[in-house]
């Protein structure tokens, strides 16, 4: 009969443990993931324009970096990655008032490095840039809107996460992009190379 009385006893121990356990158990990455990041970057394009010459576009530009994903194991999430850049005053050696857009769209993954909820992103998919602005005047007519075509793109980034709730956490993040693609509305048709870097803070639930 002592023993029977005792087990009450004993069960709420047990569940005392487990809730303390749990609610020390440390934080994990788990299920769906939506990550958002918007920040600074720079942009730099250049393009083959014949006759020995280069076009080259630079501008300050702000990004922004949309991740959708689901965490495959422990550490490792399978996820698609959209980058949107815009440069709104770049600099062009034919166009006035340039705005420079860039755009990544691709698949990837994403490992965080735990405890320390650190995170190595990389994506690779299609991509696309304009550019657009007020022809200078010179001795031949350009196009004062000139997309590429659609080309190959890599997307590549690193960061830390911080954590405010169960499932919310803020971060910062580096992030390089490039990628080339033909321009054939660009006086000659070969590829342009597109690189940029940006710093960008982050929000991510899971």
């Amino acid at each position: 009969m002592r023993a029977l009385r005792s087990l009450p006893l004993a069960f709420a121990a047990l569940a005392c443990l487990t809730s303390a356990a749990s609610a020390q158990a440390p934080e994990r990455h788990m299920g769906v993931q939506l990550r958002a990041l918007a920040g600074p970057a720079v942009l730099h394009a250049f393009q083959d324009a014949g006759g020995g010459q280069t076009n080259t576009i630079t501008g300050v530009a702000t990004a922004f970096n949309f991740v959708l994903g689901s965490m495959v194991s422990d550490n490792l999430a399978v996820n698609l990655d959209l980058v949107l850049s815009r440069a709104g005053n770049a600099d062009h050696g034919v166009l006035e008032d340039t705005t420079f857009a860039a755009v990544h769209f691709g698949a990837g993954v994403t490992y965080w490095i735990m405890p320390a909820n650190v995170f190595l992103a990389g994506s690779l998919g299609a991509a696309r840039s304009s550019v657009e602005g007020t022809p200078i005047r010179i001795d031949i007519e350009i196009p004062d809107i000139d997309p590429s075509r659609v080309g190959v793109g890599v997307h590549l980034s690193a960061g830390k996460l911080w954590w405010i709730a169960r499932r919310w956490g803020l971060g910062a993040s580096l992030s390089l992009l490039a990628s080339t693609a033909s321009n054939p509305d660009g006086g000659i048709d070969t590829e342009r190379n597109v690189l940029g870097a940006a710093v960008a803070l982050s929000a991510t639930f899971h």
